[in-house]
């Protein structure tokens, strides 16, 4: 849109018969566009995974994290098969009229009531402390009861639930070192879509580059013409739209087809090239 005004007021034909050629005129979009395709690669080789590792992690985080829950009075908290009940909360968390029922185990099932009791937060553990309460053990093999009365009672919220198992990360949530050495174990669908993901993270920081020299060496195309230059922005966005849905279906197809891995960046190439053969001709006719 800028550089559409400057030929509209002729202030790109006054640098062009300043002796500056079309490169050099655009040589600040040119920089730009580089810093934009830099930055992106920051984002696509280290950002955006770590982002969806961290994302992936505080998901995992919330699902087990028990002291999470917020035990609003008379309300049954659901996590895990894990059902807990308080008939009040006081200003210090303490939990009154517990009721907390434990089907985590497919052996057996456990069901706890309490007079009183309260959450602590111990490392890894969410430990429910309980007075005054009963236990009641049903079996579901022999469908049998046990049944125990206690004074003070200590419940892990957490047992059974830690991972200390490192995630399996997807091809979103690697590292770009990752995605070229897969795990061995690592099947042939994960391993195509390490290699689409590995093509797009190169490809796609590029866009910068070159939507900008698709927009100026159409928007700079051929002579200063009293009619605008509505044609030549319209053939920019016809030219990004081009590259944008051939990139996309290659990608997609990289995928399935190793093969079209080369013409993926072929069409990269040809887009280039052919912008950077505009922008380098001659703007005056040769007599």
């Amino acid at each position: 849109m800028i550089y559409s005004r400057l030929i509209s007021s002729n202030e790109i034909t006054v640098l062009k018969n300043s002796g500056l050629t079309k490169l050099a005129i655009c040589r600040p979009i040119a920089g730009f566009a580089i810093i934009c395709s830099v930055f992106c690669f920051l984002i696509s080789f280290y950002l955006m995974p770590y982002a969806n590792q961290q994302l992936r992690l505080l998901r995992f985080d919330f699902r087990n994290n028990y002291t999470s829950l917020a035990f609003n009075p008379q309300t049954f908290e659901t996590l895990n098969n894990l059902t807990i009940y308080a008939k009040n909360r006081d200003e210090k968390n303490n939990l009154f009229g517990i009721l907390l029922h434990d089907e985590r185990s497919k052996k057996y099932s456990i069901t706890i009531t309490a007079q009183k009791g309260n959450i602590v937060a111990e490392e890894s553990s969410a430990l429910l402390y309980m007075e005054d309460g009963t236990v009641q053990k049903f079996n579901n093999e022999d469908n049998k009861s046990e049944i125990l009365n206690f004074d003070n009672y200590v419940f892990n919220l957490t047992e059974g639930k830690q991972n200390h198992h490192a995630p399996r990360w997807n091809s979103k949530e690697r590292f770009f070192q990752d995605l070229l050495e897969p795990e061995a174990d690592a099947d042939y669908l994960e391993l195509e879509k390490f290699r689409a993901e590995i093509h797009q993270r190169i490809v796609f920081p590029l866009f910068p580059i070159i939507f900008s020299l698709i927009a100026l060496s159409c928007i700079l195309h051929g002579q200063f013409s009293r009619k605008g230059t509505l044609s030549n922005v319209l053939m920019a966005i016809f030219l990004a739209t081009v590259f944008l849905a051939t990139t996309l279906t290659f990608c997609d197809l990289i995928a399935s087809a190793p093969g079209c891995i080369p013409l993926l960046y072929l069409n990269v190439a040809l887009f280039i090239a052919v912008s950077l053969k505009f922008l380098t001709n001659n703007y005056r006719k040769k007599s």
